[in-house]
């Protein structure tokens, strides 16, 4: 297994993102593994949806694609392989966020981040947001009706007929800032699952390959102490 070296901290907490390294066929092996690593894990059975959860103990909570805790002796963790694993971060709780396009058109984010700063009196400039690896917009190719989901300044155009180039990241960055997050507080490590092979798993580069089989790569958050 294998962490990605952070030269950016996440304030009131630790993060980490995984590799490819060592990536296990199924999530709970994987899981397993990264528990073996670094302590005791939870994680959700995602679904593209917007339930949030919380979590108190290690272990896999069914149908969520957000969790949070304010317990600081468990990491959350959320897995990907093109889609943003968003992890933000408040001086009483942090969460972990699946940020595909679905969850971004529900607006799970913004949700997230409300629901921090109501439940522990919080305000946006006390919350931190880091997007970890996933696919950029030069390698995110999507029909030309997703435009009417999102603002037509998150595309630009395909060389392929019928298709945009779609900002996913940007959608994150947006959806942060709208609910009050300053930019200097939102962070984007700048990796491409889709580009960097070597690093990441990508179920577009499977896809574009003739495979529907893929396997994922997971983002980890801590409280700090």
């Amino acid at each position: 297994m294998k962490l990605l070296e952070l030269e950016i901290p996440l304030q009131y907490a630790e993060h980490a993102f995984g590799t490819n390294a060592g990536s296990a066929t199924d999530l709970n092996t994987t899981i397993r593994d990264y528990t073996e690593l670094v302590g005791p894990i939870a994680y959700m059975r995602q679904v593209h949806g917007n339930r949030i959860a919380y979590a108190s103990e290690p272990g896999c909570i069914e149908e969520a694609d957000a969790i949070y805790t304010d317990c600081n002796d468990i990491w959350l963790a959320v897995s990907t392989a093109d889609c943003v694993p968003v992890l933000v971060s408040t001086p009483s709780a942090v969460a972990a966020v699946h940020c595909g396009w679905r969850g971004l058109e529900s607006e799970i984010l913004p949700d997230v981040i409300k629901l921090l700063m109501d439940e522990y009196g919080h305000t946006a400039i006390d919350t931190y947001v880091h997007i970890g690896p996933c696919i950029s917009q030069k390698n995110y190719e999507v029909e030309d009706e997703y435009k009417q989901k999102f603002d037509e300044k998150f595309f630009r155009p395909s060389s392929k007929k019928g298709y945009m180039k779609m900002d996913l990241v940007g959608i994150v960055e947006q959806q942060a800032r709208d609910m009050g997050v300053p930019l200097s507080n939102i962070h984007d490590c700048g990796l491409c699952t889709y580009h960097e092979k070597d690093l990441f798993n990508s179920h577009r580069r499977n896809k574009k390959a003739g495979s529907d089989e893929y396997q994922v790569q997971i983002s980890l958050v801590r409280r700090g102490e």
